[in-house]
């Protein structure tokens, strides 16, 4: 690049597509991050619709940053929506329950990821939940072709809760 082009390089904030199975915490983990509460007007509690949120916060070193979300929705009808918000991703979160693991959409968004050669991190979600299993979840991950760190891969993989808050300064800084 030259550098009477550099000096005209537009600097955008990330685009992160949240990808995994009805119901496992992506709108959640949205509504947290947001100070939000998007769940509560989705039907049901599931998100129907795909949609793009900015978030502003500071990192670590104190640098004001702009992350720019978009929360697909897990349910098996909305499997087009999903792969139009993976396109236009710079990275991905795929979303897994520590309660019920891997599940179908999850396996699609997982296809859809390695697609569309979007890098992600995996977030393992409800960890605050007296039935969550993150290695299981691991386990799980692995029969996918998914190789997490620790598990012979290098795929981040942070552990949260939207309803603590656990893990999701961590999972923003990785992003």
């Amino acid at each position: 690049m030259s550098s009477s082009t550099s000096h005209n390089a537009i600097v955008r904030p990330p685009i992160v597509a949240i990808m995994g199975h009805v119901d496992h915490g992506k709108s959640s983990l949205l509504d947290y991050v947001r100070s939000s509460n998007i769940v509560a007007g989705e039907a049901g509690g599931i998100t129907q619709h795909i949609a793009a949120y900015e978030v502003i916060r500071t990192d670590s070193s104190g640098t004001v940053k702009r992350i720019t979300f978009i929360d697909t929705p897990g349910h098996a009808a909305f499997s087009h929506m999903r792969n139009r918000g993976a396109r236009i991703a710079d990275i991905a979160i795929l979303i897994v329950s520590a309660e019920e693991g891997v599940k179908t959409q999850t396996i699609e968004a997982i296809k859809t990821i390695t697609t569309e050669q979007v890098p992600y991190i995996v977030a393992v979600t409800k960890i605050d939940k007296p039935n969550s299993n993150v290695e299981r979840v691991k386990s799980e991950l692995l029969e996918q072709g998914v190789y997490v760190e620790g598990y012979g891969g290098d795929i981040p993989c942070i552990h949260i809760s939207s309803k603590t808050g656990a893990g999701i300064e961590d999972l923003l800084e990785t992003i």
